[in-house]
């Protein structure tokens, strides 16, 4: 009888000590709110896989965008843009003419605390608040469970076709400073390295991926 039993006691034994490892990797990871390229595979890949394949993006660079804008956290601060604000303060006020596609008409009536909220970027992908405008969606949209499927909707609408055509350097470059990567002269972004830095991640996720699928 022992014998008989032995077996499958330990089976379940050894499913259940996984099941803990991974509750407790899992439970530390977000308690912790670790990044790293390692995280953000454990945070994102599984939703990044489906909604590439809906966008039709590439994962290794939307993997790689995330490792340079969040680290692959998964509470990802709230980080708030001083210059962004000025800005934005300066065209409710007719001071300047507008930042990107916004007007003053579509400032007049928002409160200087929702203007910082507009002035803040949300999410692994960090997309700007006054985004919404142009996506046409609510601030609280942005902020909300789908904030990954609107980021996949601005990038999709903004560069998707540099994507598409494996153009990363241009693309990341668009990302972070709204424009193609210069013919001359040094990079715009906010770290000089962003774009270098970006193409290694992507380099590291792809061969990742690969390895999945062998």
């Amino acid at each position: 009888m022992k014998k008989r039993y032995f077996i499958p006691v330990f089976s379940v034994l050894f499913l259940f000590a996984g099941f803990l490892l991974a509750y407790d990797l899992e439970f530390n990871a977000r308690l912790n709110n670790k990044g790293g390229t390692e995280m953000v595979l454990f945070n994102y890949e599984k939703t990044i896989d489906s909604l590439a394949k809906s966008f039709d993006l590439p994962k290794d660079y939307l993997l790689a965008l995330i490792m340079l804008e969040s680290s692959g956290k998964k509470n990802v601060p709230v980080r708030c843009e001083k210059e962004v604000y000025r800005k934005l303060l300066l065209t409710q006020r007719g001071n300047i003419k507008g930042l990107e596609k916004i007007n003053k008409k579509r400032l007049n009536s928002i409160s200087k605390n929702d203007l910082k909220k507009l002035a803040c970027s949300y999410g692994p992908f960090q997309i700007m608040g006054y985004k919404i405008f142009e996506l046409n969606i609510s601030l609280d949209e942005l902020k909300g469970n789908n904030n990954i499927y609107w980021a996949l909707v601005w990038i999709n609408n903004n560069y998707g076709n540099y994507l598409r055509n494996k153009d990363y350097k241009n693309a990341f470059h668009l990302h972070n400073a709204g424009k193609k990567y210069p013919a001359k002269g040094k990079p715009e972004t906010f770290d000089p390295d962003y774009v270098q830095k970006g193409l290694a991640y992507a380099k590291y996720f792809k061969k990742k991926i690969n390895n999945e699928q062998n």
